[in-house]
């Protein structure tokens, strides 16, 4: 059983991230959150498509621009002919090739690089909940919290198996089991994990839902969700 329990979760984070890894920790009886993997090297903002840089030269002001990071990854540049890939580096990382390009043309570019406008945090919440979606992460929030926002569970979600996934690299995602029967009830609030930006909150269907649509509505009342 708890190697079909496994396929599946593996199955959904597959789904939902495209990811060729996972590590599944399930929650602890006493509802504590379990160890994290190893941090990231770097937990400084990395560019991605969209994000809007502004450079300004420092003796050469006709350069002076804003630019935006295209869908490939890479940011055209006033007066070079050719692109600069920047998505995935820091705004430091991406100066530096910045002025590598202008050095072809300028001698000793002096540039400052700033990040003008950027992907907001956010977290994802799918499966079964009324209204599904990409949300904004404002403030700490917790994975009834983030239910809520998307509107609350449906009459299918299975509330025993709230996934929890966290990326930690392009192929490595930590996938939580979480429990929110007693949450629900007011109990057991330390099971409610705390929700970081770029967290996806995924909600199954719960196996009685699967046979619902067969079952005499006047026999639904002795069944309990």
């Amino acid at each position: 059983m708890r190697r079909i329990v496994l396929i599946v979760v593996a199955e959904i984070a597959l789904l939902v991230f495209g990811v060729v890894a996972f590590a599944q920790q399930p929650t602890s009886a006493g509802g504590e959150q379990p160890n994290q993997p190893p941090a990231a090297p770097s937990q400084r903002y990395t560019l991605k498509a969209s994000d809007v840089l502004g450079l300004t030269f420092r003796y050469t002001p006709d350069f002076n621009h804003d630019t935006i990071v295209l869908a490939d990854g890479f940011a055209q540049l006033k007066g070079l002919p050719n692109a600069v890939h920047i998505q995935g580096m820091t705004v430091q990382e991406a100066q530096r090739e910045i002025v590598k390009a202008y050095a072809t043309i300028l001698k000793d570019p002096d540039v400052t690089v700033t990040l003008k406008d950027f992907e907001k945090p956010y977290f994802v919440v799918s499966g079964s909940v009324k209204n599904p979606g990409k949300f904004d992460y404002r403030d700490y929030t917790t994975v009834m919290q983030a239910v809520a926002i998307a509107g609350g569970f449906d009459n299918s979600a299975k509330h025993s198996q709230i996934l929890l996934m966290r990326r930690y690299s392009n192929d490595l995602v930590q996938v939580t089991m979480v429990d929110v029967r007693q949450v629900m009830k007011g109990k057991d609030l330390n099971k409610d994990l705390e929700v970081r930006p770029g967290d996806t909150i995924f909600a199954p269907k719960s196996a009685f839902s699967k046979f619902a649509p067969f079952i005499p509505s006047s026999s639904l009342g002795m069944y309990q969700h």
